[in-house]
């Protein structure tokens, strides 16, 4: 049986938390922090949660405002729970003030990429993206929300996009169940 995605506050609180919990003090946490690869900050860790502080209203609309779209549901209220997210899927996720539009935030990889034939469905997508996560500067990976993909309920397609392993972007329903997926990994 599949564990359904969280899309509620009381939803993000309680699998974040159950997710924390288990990742935190992890063998793979404690191992890369022996191999000296911090992957949750030293703040972070002591305070026992991998998490930030809840990002209020006003942040979520500012953000919407300046990048012109109403977030989907299950991301508004994951940042209502926590403003960003460090080591999920080994990715970090951004505070909802540093998110933004692929194009304009990689515009160098977006011109790179432009110049390959066989990318150029994949680029018209990744141009209509937002940039909410990134592997910080590990070989490259990206989280993206699809504003020209929006479902009935509000969701936007999500991708996974691995471009140093020579990978298409991959899509998955929406940003819980892309969240979902990396956390049980």
């Amino acid at each position: 049986m599949t564990t359904p995605s969280p899309v509620t506050v009381a939803e993000w609180r309680a699998f974040l938390s159950d997710y924390n919990a288990r990742h935190i003090n992890s063998d793979e946490v404690r191992e890369a922090i022996k191999e000296h690869r911090q992957v949750i900050s030293e703040e972070r860790l002591e305070a026992g949660w991998a998490g930030a502080e809840p990002a209020g209203e006003e942040a979520i609309v500012a953000a919407e405002e300046r990048l012109g779209v109403r977030l989907p549901p299950s991301y508004r209220n994951f940042l209502h729970v926590s403003d960003g997210w460090e080591d999920i899927g080994f990715v970090d996720l951004f505070q909802v003030g540093d998110i933004g539009w692929f194009a304009d935030l990689c515009a160098d990889l977006v011109e790179a990429w432009s110049d390959i034939e066989s990318f150029v469905d994949h680029l018209a997508i990744l141009k209509r993206c937002l940039l909410i996560g990134d592997d910080n500067g590990g070989s490259g990976c990206y989280w993206l929300l699809h504003a020209d993909s929006i479902g009935e309920n509000g969701e936007w397609t999500a991708y996974e996009w691995w471009p140093g392993d020579g990978d298409d972007p991959q899509p998955c329903r929406d940003f819980a169940a892309m969240v979902r997926e990396a956390a049980h990994s």
